[in-house]
């Protein structure tokens, strides 16, 4: 992640150079042909005045008129001889770009032969142009001892000009401004996103541990529940277990609790993810330590001691609701404390007409009320009868409407199913609420066991 962290911050860095470098080239290219452009048609002009007839046709008259009639004064402007002898000069000419010789071979090859050469305030271009002066005097070179008299001819001259480099049209060169503008946005972007996600990499790493943490908790948490569904005869079992996250609230559990007993054990607690999964181990831990199946009494003392531990160490908002009943193959009896959960459905067999008994004896939520008591219920139950517990996530799932499902259609399911076995009766509950909620998401989580009495 480093690596590409610092990949991304050489990247932006190049491409904010790049385009910087390129605006600059261009606009020193744009620049030095506007200029150039400019000097050609003062060197035109100027050529123009050469050749047009002059009561005082010397070099030096003819370029000051040329120079006063410009709109834009040159830096400087010079003209020589072929030879490099200088016949009149206005302003302060820097050192000359090429010698006579390399200036007349360009000339023949008809090539441009300019120039950026430092001035005064920044750069100036630098140009020089071949000029028919017809209209111009031009005096020989000074003869040497010996030759003839010197006389006046019109002749050839060479022209050099100077401009300051500036742009002299700024539409020229909005388009590479604009173009600069994007391509910097774009690199500048980039750099603060590198800089951010570097800024948040620890926060990233750290989410990315709690996130793996989360997966090992999601598959350990189905371990802790009971996986030998047929191994509590005198009861069958079927059940379903459904997080809506990663880790879920409810629990079940059914374990033998000595002499014979089978206890069975749901719980929600309120919430769900992580935080929920927490307390719900802590039940879960104190439901299997503890000697609650070996009396009334010590299934109502535990009850107490259970909700006195979930009220010191949980948060107000964090509680639990839970049924945990055992059962007494002798005696054929379901001893239970409901401690606000939902009530469960106890079907009795068809024999004695399909009763439906809700388990609700018991007492209050656990981890809200410290001076909570609780007192265990009794029921006989025949073989045929089944016991229906379920969480929250199954009578209060919520359909596309808002309707909940609601008890009444459990009901309904019960009743339109037959109970041969535990599995069908779960899969019936099932497929009611699936056609119920539709294409609705769950909300909570659902848990559903099905016991049967044989």
């Amino acid at each position: 992640m480093t690596a590409w962290l610092i990949t991304g911050a050489v990247l932006a860095l190049l491409l904010l150079a790049n385009s910087i470098r390129d605006y600059l080239f261009v606009w020193r290219l744009l620049a030095v042909q506007q200029v150039r452009h400019e000097l050609s048609q003062q060197v035109v002009a100027l050529e123009q005045q050469f050749r047009r007839p002059s009561a005082d046709p010397s070099p030096l008259r003819l370029l000051a008129d040329a120079i006063d009639g410009a709109a834009e004064k040159p830096l400087w402007i010079e003209i020589r001889r072929p030879d490099g002898g200088v016949l009149a000069r206005r302003g302060s000419p820097g050192a000359r770009l090429l010698s006579n010789e390399e200036e007349s071979a360009h000339f023949r090859t008809r090539q441009a032969l300019y120039g950026v050469v430092p001035a005064a305030g920044g750069e100036a271009v630098v140009e020089v142009f071949p000029v028919y002066a017809t209209g111009l005097v031009v005096l020989p070179p000074p003869t040497t001892a010996g030759s003839g008299p010197s006389t006046a001819r019109r002749s050839l001259v060479v022209v050099e000009i100077a401009a300051p480099l500036v742009v002299r049209d700024p539409a020229v060169i909005w388009p590479i401004r604009r173009n600069l503008a994007i391509n910097c946005s774009g690199a500048l972007a980039l750099l603060a996103t590198v800089v951010i996600a570097g800024l948040g990499f620890r926060s990233y790493a750290r989410g990315r541990r709690l996130e793996l943490q989360v997966e090992i908790a999601r598959q350990v948490q189905p371990e802790l529940l009971p996986s030998e569904m047929n191994a509590w005869q005198p009861v069958q079992l079927a059940t379903v277990y459904r997080p809506a996250e990663q880790v879920s609230g409810d629990f079940y559990d059914v374990f033998r609790a000595g002499d014979g007993r089978i206890a069975i054990v749901m719980g929600d607690v309120s919430g769900k993810g992580v935080p929920a999964a927490l307390v719900m181990g802590v039940i879960h831990g104190a439901v299997r330590s503890s000697a609650w199946a070996e009396s009334a009494s010590a299934h109502e003392r535990e009850s107490g001691r259970l909700n006195l531990l979930l009220c010191e160490k949980s948060a107000v908002s964090r509680y639990a609701s839970m049924f945990w009943c055992y059962y007494e193959p002798l005696a054929r009896r379901l001893c239970y404390v409901n401690a606000g959960h939902h009530p469960p459905l106890l079907v009795r067999a068809a024999v004695r007409g399909s009763e439906v008994a809700r388990l609700d004896a018991g007492g209050p939520v656990l981890g809200l009320l410290p001076d909570a008591t609780y007192g265990q219920a009794r029921c006989d139950v025949l073989p045929g009868d089944l016991l229906v517990l379920y969480s929250d996530g199954l009578i209060e799932a919520t359909n596309a409407a808002g309707d909940e499902y609601g008890e009444a259609r459990l009901r309904g399911a019960l009743a339109q199913t037959r109970r041969d076995n535990p599995e069908d009766v779960r899969d019936a509950i099932l497929a009611s609420a699936g056609a119920f909620l539709g294409a609705a998401p769950p909300r909570d989580d659902l848990t559903l066991v099905v016991a049967k009495f044989t």
